[in-house]
């Protein structure tokens, strides 16, 4: 005959450490994922960069093409002195000298965008070598991360060995008309299969149970379910 106080008690072990158990499988899935979202932060970061080096690259190419601009006005207003002095009117040097003014405002605006340029690069440059020393940073985080969740892992896969060990043990000991009611319900109530009871309530689900309930419990006849949540109850010695 089986004696329902001891192997309510060794459910309650049981649960014990199916509770641990459970508890660290989910820490050890849930480290990959972590990791995972840590990579894809850099990778995001490290985008941010390539578009920061982007536009520094269209900035020089605009630069460049202000000064090769600014070089072939200064080459016409050279061109255009020289030409002065073949001049033989007037009219036409009067006219000459204009072009060469417009050609010279012309520069002026160019050197005001080369300036303005310089400065935007200066900038791009300081953002650029900030979001590097940033991400050098973190490019070390991560791999000092993972290095400590390996570690973890490692711990965390121990500890589940040993547990599963007791475990195997101590289900030797548990009736076989009782053992695939609690994994049936373990499986289905994320890892809580037996449950308290305090102040008359069902510590898995806290409805309050009826009286008849309580006493069921209290005579140990049989396993007594939750009619809410439908976990093995006990009442605490």
């Amino acid at each position: 005959m089986v004696n329902l106080e001891e192997q309510i008690k060794l459910l309650v072990e049981l649960q014990g450490l199916d509770t641990q158990i459970f508890k660290l499988e989910k820490d050890l899935r849930s480290m990959p994922e972590e990791i995972k979202r840590m990579e894809e932060e850099l990778k995001e970061k490290t985008g941010n960069l390539k578009k920061l080096e982007e536009g520094l690259k269209a900035l020089q190419v605009k630069r460049k093409e202000k000064e090769l601009d600014l070089e072939a006005k200064e080459g016409t207003i050279k061109k255009y002195q020289i030409q002065l002095y073949q001049i033989k009117t007037n009219k036409e040097y009067t006219a000459l000298q204009q072009e060469i003014a417009r050609v010279r405002a012309d520069n002026s605006l160019l050197e005001e965008d080369i300036i303005k340029i310089l400065d935007q690069l200066d900038i791009e440059n300081q953002e650029i070598s900030k979001e590097k020393g940033f991400l050098k940073t973190e490019e070390i985080r991560l791999t000092e991360e993972k290095k400590r969740r390996d570690e973890d892992a490692k711990r965390i896969e121990a500890e589940l060995a040993h547990l599963k060990g007791q475990r195997d043990e101590l289900i030797k000991k548990i009736d076989k008309s009782i053992l695939p009611k609690y994994e049936r319900i373990i499986k289905s109530k994320d890892g809580l299969a037996v449950v308290s009871v305090a102040n008359e309530a069902c510590q898995g689900c806290f409805r309050i149970l009826p009286p008849q309930v309580i006493n069921e419990i209290k005579m140990k006849n049989d396993l007594v379910f939750c009619d809410n949540c439908a976990r093995i109850l006990y009442i605490e010695e």
